[in-house]
């Protein structure tokens, strides 16, 4: 047999392979797909603590339910056989847990624990709102601790209002006030007009301020209440604020410059101005919040056991026991199919990039940093590191120690970056860690190389292929399925090698020499 009869069969032996061990999964797969999709999953446990008073002790949580962008599943309520436990739906859809004890003077300790599944949220905000509805006209009204209609709000709204048009210029103008009051962590309440007098103030004394401008100048708005889910255990809570727009309600964390969005692991507990947790007065009581990551495939219904018995051919036991970091691991299985798109621009579209796993890796970087910023700020430094090598070049430095001063320059300029991104808030200055940082270093050793061997121009003309390689490979990558379904089917690698092989057998016209030759095919 011949070369090419002896890849024929490679090629369809491992094709076989790799499709029917995916075959033996897919079914399964297929029956338990599901469409919520959530970012994120933790497993919460409210763990109280308290000793029942001389007289009949009651003990009252809000619990989470689950709505558009979380969903909440496995709920049970553990405690000792002296607690009764019961549930009760408030007028605004608040649900409360309520732990009753008629034993007196006696320890208790009770659990209730949760499945949240959550996914981020981004609304947009228009330029005019509608009139409120009479359902939400309470929205409107002052109260306790939030005093729209004192003269000190009502003043500093009339500030905030002055020189805007439209009414998502109103709520910006609220937005940035609050979100410049100093942040301090104050445990105790903080109503709006002493959020105003102290000018420093934790999440419930924000809100309640934002809330109580938004008011004063006719929005509906209101208090949110959660926690902020972490894999720790934690005893804080949180609350945010919501505007009603066009009978939508926005969330604003002014606190943690959320604008019109809300994070995959914030946790949406209850809705108005209340307390998470009351109980019987003069009672001992403690509390916390046992908060524990759950590794999942978000299209799967499938908790970790069941998919970890799916098939012995999948990598799962590495993310779930942590083997690997999965960011690590993400990387590792995206590499080749990276690869492959970037030799399919090289080979048949005809891109020329600075080698095969260099657009990838920027790819990755660009994940970290953000697409537009990090490719401005990707194509700033590596023209900058030719700016500077140009005058090494007149004064006759030999390449190595000129691309030693070059490179060090560019990490001086990243350094100062971050520095200038932490002084004046600059998000996007500081998203350059060290992995980003390597794969620029890399990329700027490549362009320099290209300007002493082909010259600026043709460099300059190879940098902007890359980048057009990078952004297709990050189109691709950023696909947030993409690891999951790489973890479940391994075998695809066995199918990239595959598609590869045919590839290196192409011989054809690349698709750019039509476009440079077009006269020839006319």
């Amino acid at each position: 047999m011949n070369s090419q009869t002896n890849l024929k069969i490679v090629l369809v032996l491992i094709t076989i392979v790799a499709l029917f061990s995916i075959g033996f999964k897919i079914q399964p797969i297929l029956e338990n797909y599901d469409d919520f999709n959530p970012n994120t999953v933790f497993k919460v446990n409210y763990n109280y603590f308290f000793k029942s008073a001389d007289r009949n002790t009651t003990v009252k949580s809000f619990i989470p339910k689950t709505n558009v962008r979380q969903r909440i599943s496995e709920q049970k309520s553990i405690s000792d056989s002296t607690l009764f436990f019961t549930k009760e739906i408030s007028e605004n859809g608040n649900v409360k847990g309520i732990w009753s004890t008629k034993h007196k003077n006696a320890y208790h300790t009770l659990n209730y624990e949760f499945v949240f599944e959550g996914k981020e949220q981004t609304y947009i905000v228009p330029r005019d709102f509608g009139e409120v509805s009479n359902k939400h006209k309470k929205y409107l009204k002052p109260t306790e601790n939030i005093q729209s209609s004192d003269e000190l709000v009502s003043n500093l709204a009339t500030v905030l209002k002055q020189n805007t048009s439209n009414d998502r210029e109103i709520i910006n103008k609220i937005y940035d006030h609050v979100k410049a009051i100093p942040s301090a962590p104050i445990i105790t309440l903080t109503d709006a007009v002493t959020t105003i007098h102290q000018n420093r103030a934790s999440c419930n004394g924000k809100s309640r301020l934002f809330v109580a401008l938004a008011r004063n100048l006719g929005y509906a708005a209101r208090v949110k209440g959660g926690i902020i889910l972490e894999d720790t255990n934690k005893r804080t809570s949180h609350v945010w604020a919501e505007v009603l727009i066009n009978e939508i309600w926005v969330p604003f964390d002014a606190l943690n410059d959320h604008f019109a969005y809300l994070p995959a692991n914030y946790l949406e507990i209850y809705k108005g101005d209340e307390f998470l947790i009351t109980h019987t007065p003069g009672i001992q009581f403690d509390y916390a919040y046992q908060i524990d990551q759950v590794n999942h495939i978000s299209f799967l219904k499938m908790n970790a056991e069941e998919i970890r018995e799916l098939s012995n051919i999948s990598l799962w036991s590495i993310v779930e026991k942590g083997v690997m970091p999965q960011n690590a691991l993400n990387l590792l299985l995206l590499l080749p199919i990276g690869g492959l798109l970037v030799a399919f621009l090289r080979n048949v579209v005809g891109v020329k990039t600075f080698g095969v796993f260099l657009p990838v890796l920027i790819a990755f970087s660009l994940m970290h940093t953000g697409f537009v910023s990090g490719t401005i700020l990707f194509v700033v430094l590596i023209l900058l590191v030719g700016l500077i090598s140009y005058p090494f070049d007149k004064i006759g430095l030999l390449y190595t120690p000129k691309l030693v001063i070059s490179l060090s320059i560019m990490v001086g300029l990243m350094i100062v970056a971050t520095v200038v991104g932490i002084q004046y808030n600059i998000a996007w200055l500081t998203t350059l860690t060290f992995f980003p940082t390597i794969i620029l270093t890399i990329a700027a050793e490549r362009f320099s190389r290209a300007t002493v061997e082909d010259g600026y121009k043709m460099a300059i003309d190879k940098l902007f292929q890359t980048l057009l390689a990078t952004s297709v490979c990050y189109g691709l990558l950023s696909w947030s399925w993409l690891p999951s379904i790489l973890i479940i089917f391994p075998e695809c690698i066995l199918l990239i090698i595959a598609v590869a092989m045919l590839l290196g057998r192409y011989i054809g016209i690349r698709w750019t020499e039509f476009y440079r030759f077009r006269p020839l095919f006319a």
